[in-house]
């Protein structure tokens, strides 16, 4: 008879499982937060462009802090300008770049000197697609 009263436990047990009310449900998670939009950068804005025959084409960048070299054999080079300069000149490694009333002239520590002249800047508009 001792397995009667431990069928009886067993079945209790069984039934209050049964009855008894389910889980809550996790709570929802969270859609974690948008990142912010970057807008993409903007181009750097070209003032002035100048050609110089044989060695390169300078664009005169950030508001004038800066003249990028596109050098003929392909690399491109940051001149600085040199602060209070009149003409603006700008300057870096062996490199000089000035501005005059009649053009410009592209100087290399070495003594070759070039000629440049100022060129139409850029057409910003986006070309037509037709």
């Amino acid at each position: 008879m001792r397995s009667v009263p431990m069928l009886s436990a067993l079945a209790v047990v069984m039934l209050a499982a049964c009855s008894a009310e389910p889980p809550a449900p996790p709570a929802p998670v969270a859609a974690p937060a948008p990142l912010p939009v970057t807008p993409a950068p903007s181009p750097e804005t070209v003032t002035a462009v100048y050609d110089c025959p044989t060695a390169a084409v300078v664009e005169i960048i950030r508001e004038g802090r800066f003249a990028r070299l596109r050098m003929t054999d392909g690399r491109i080079v940051n001149l600085g300008v040199i602060r209070g300069s009149q003409p603006p000149v700008w300057s870096e490694v062996g490199l000089r770049f000035v501005t005059t009333n009649d053009g410009a002239e592209l100087s290399q520590d070495n003594g070759r000197t070039v000629r440049c002249t100022e060129t139409a800047l850029p057409d910003s508009a986006p070309a037509d697609a037709s």
